[in-house]
């Protein structure tokens, strides 16, 4: 604010007027330090707040406004002293719990900064400082940085529970959450609503518990529902009305347990048994049973040939330095980079494609050279499962790294899932129409390793040795609903119906006329039964499909769209919906391009933004070598759709790129400005069929988007 009157929000943060507040003797006080801030005179206002706290050091309006500005001048040392001192003097005081809620998130200590930030909430009433929007932002920030991705979704479907000027804020976080495919779909979407209890002897006080949740109160409701546990036993409706609270509060350690817990109870349908199964184990990989241990080792090298011999072996490619630096750093506390690196890699599938010379990539290995202090020493990470150990395995005994002195660093929890594919390397360019083949291939090596793999989850049985075992049925669709919501590159649905029967166990499948998401949450993308979905239903999983980049269901709703009558009213919103969802499986970028006319063609029909499509069909044209048909096609568009944010911002980056190319200073790449084009521009055929190259973005040791990879060099 730049000024204050009696009519003002009190700074001292209670929610009052400052007319109606006791702090209202100190209104000239406040005027003048305000219109300093307002002068941006932050020096000489601090200096004015620590002489008035001299004489009033408890006043909450003085620590209020010293917080502020420490904040706003970004001494965090400060800030942190000084919001110790007001939330102890006003441990009620909404603002001193939002401050103090800032300094734990900064400081990593999510679970506080969590409550505080849900206590201010809950003690503000209607009446919400504009400090909890950046609050809560942080929070959201910090979260989804650490992988905590469904905690922070749940923070910022509370920020769009608010007044319109806290959903403006939370929109952008909660879009890119939702439209993030690199993250598991289990986690982008909300949890189930807790089971109807009836006339349970515990059922008034559950709705008392949630009464707290309303009114965001959750530590006191987590308090409450763990009472009822510990009196009624683990029911169901009360586990799963614990869980949001576990999640808001950012404890995931005890949602998994909860999950876990849930997916133990006779009293809950086998289908959601699955889902909270596949919950933990996204939430939790390792307490969940589903984590390999991989071994960080240091072998001590003195052979003066041992270099040379490393560079010669068959069985390693070279890897950029700069790829493990400061993974390295971080695990050895070493500032001196390696000398060089390795990936291992061994060849595959020589009886079909030996002219391509495919190598499936493993695991890596940093020499570092003799230094002053210390020797010369191979740095590996052992993995202890799958086609990775064998590997590592071979280059050991190729190597003689059995007779060097060999040290533990450290064991390290690898997630499964992220050993569902495996990057494959290709040395010579694979002919257009051997690429389906080779990736067909891919994908079937890629399975047959994964299935046989051992896992605590599975009392260290392989998924193969668990199938057709009925003590194993939940944990062994839990991994594939897990494995599918990952969103693997170029797997189906019908990849996953298939791998069910290898494991002879059945794929849910609900109906349409449920409430699917509120039953098993993000498995409804994949367990809706299609067969009997009716029009309204579809079209609106197709959307929300195409939002949350649930890839493997793509083909079947491409299917089931095109044999479904589709009302009038919905016949356009569908064709939309439809192209747009057939131009993300295209494999040929002409077939794409024109997918894209169809969709900027329908989309003005339906007054929706088409920047995207345009941009993309641009880029497109650009890439199929017709420069001068882009160039008019951009220019036409621009005229027609002046004001689409897409068109400009994109505008903008190309500008700035010639700026900085006129320079001297270097450019973007081929592709165009970052983040310009989708999946089904210029990368949609690459994508879609597991191909990286060098100017792609992710390298090839990525594991994250599933899928098998096909690498390029130059």
């Amino acid at each position: 604010m730049s000024s204050l009157d009696q009519y003002s929000q009190c700074p001292c943060g209670n929610g009052k007027k400052i007319k109606f507040c006791k702090c209202n003797d100190h209104l000239a006080e406040m005027q003048a330090i305000q219109r300093m801030i307002a002068g941006e005179q932050n020096v000489a206002a601090l200096d004015r707040i620590n002489a008035d706290l001299k004489t009033m050091p408890s006043e909450p309006w003085l620590l209020a406004m010293k917080c502020q500005l420490l904040l706003h001048l970004g001494e965090f040392e400060s800030l942190e002293e000084t919001s110790a001192k007001f939330i102890r003097l006003q441990p009620d005081n909404p603002l001193a719990k939002l401050h103090r809620s800032l300094v734990a998130i900064v400081r990593g200590n999510t679970e506080e900064g969590a409550s505080l930030l849900l206590q201010s909430i809950a003690d503000s009433g209607e009446t919400l400082h504009v400090m909890t929007a950046t609050v809560a932002m942080n929070l959201i920030e910090v979260l989804g940085q650490r992988g905590m991705i469904l905690p922070a979704l749940l923070h910022t479907e509370n920020l769009l529970d608010l007044d319109e000027s806290f959903q403006q804020v939370a929109m952008p976080a909660y879009q890119q959450i939702l439209s993030d495919a690199q993250t598991s779909t289990l986690l982008r979407d909300s949890i189930p609503s807790p089971v109807d209890v009836g006339d349970a002897p515990y059922a008034e006080r559950l709705a008392e518990a949630q009464s707290l949740v309303d009114a965001t109160r959750i530590s006191g409701a987590k308090t409450k529902l763990e009472a009822m546990i510990r009196e009624f036993g683990p029911q169901p409706a009360i586990l799963q009305s614990l869980l949001p609270c576990q999640l808001l509060l950012t404890d995931v350690e005890s949602a998994t347990s909860t999950c876990r817990k849930l997916a133990q109870s006779p009293a809950l349908p086998e289908n959601q048994r699955v889902y909270y199964q596949a919950l933990a184990f996204e939430l939790a990989p390792q307490p969940s049973g589903i984590a390999l241990k991989d071994d960080l080792v240091v072998y001590t090298v003195e052979d003066p040939d041992f270099e040379s011999r490393l560079a010669a072996s068959k069985s390693v490619q070279p890897l950029p330095v700069e790829q493990l630096r400061e993974m390295l750093q971080m695990l050895l506390q070493e500032e001196v980079p390696p000398k060089v690196a390795y990936v291992c890699a061994e060849p595959i599938l020589q009886e079909q494609f030996s002219e391509m010379e495919p190598l499936r990539v493993g695991t890596w290995v940093a020499f570092y050279g003799k230094q002053t202090d210390k020797p010369a020493r191979l740095v590996v990470l052992e993995p202890n499962a799958g086609f990775q150990k064998d590997q590592i395995d071979h280059l050991k005994s190729e190597l003689g790294l059995a007779s060097l002195k060999r040290e533990l660093v450290e064991q390290l929890y690898m997630p499964f899932l992220g050993r569902t594919t495996s990057p494959i390397m290709i040395r010579k360019e694979i002919p257009e129409g051997r690429q389906a083949a080779l990736t067909d291939a891919i994908k079937n090596v890629n399975i047959d390793g994964v299935l046989d793999i051992k896992l605590e989850c599975l009392a260290d049985h392989s998924m193969r040795q668990a199938a057709g075992l009925a003590e194993y049925r939940v944990p062994l669709q839990a991994i594939l609903l897990a494995w599918q919501a990952r969103n693997p590159n170029g797997y189906s649905d019908a990849d996953f119906d298939e791998l069910h029967k290898r494991l002879q166990v059945s794929a849910p499948k609900l109906s349409a006329e449920l409430d699917v998401f509120d039953l098993v949450g993000g498995a409804a993308y994949y367990w809706t039964d299609l067969a009997t979905i009716d029009a309204q239903s579809l079209i609106q999983l197709m959307q929300s499909s195409l939002t949350r980049g649930v890839s493997s269901m793509h083909p079947g709703l491409i299917q089931r769209a095109q044999s479904m009558q589709w009302p009038d009213e919905l016949k356009e919103s569908a064709e939309y919906t439809l192209y747009n969802l057939r131009v993300r499986t295209a494999t040929d970028p002409n077939e794409a391009e024109k997918l894209l006319v169809r969709i900027i063609e329908t989309g003005k029909k339906l007054n929706l933004s088409v920047g995207r499509a345009i941009v993309e069909r641009f880029e497109l044209l650009q890439m199929l070598g017709r420069q001068a048909e882009a160039r008019i096609f951009m220019e036409s568009s621009l005229r027609e759709n002046p004001s689409d944010p897409t068109l400009l911002r994109y505008i903008q980056a190309l500008m700035q790129q010639s700026e900085m190319m006129s320079r001297g200073r270097g450019g973007m790449g081929a592709q165009g400005p970052a983040g310009s084009i989708s999946d089904a521009g210029s990368g949609g055929a690459g994508n879609q069929s597991g191909i990286w190259t060098p100017d792609s973005g992710d390298g090839p040791s990525s594991e994250s988007s599933g899928g098998s990879k096909l690498w390029i060099p130059d």
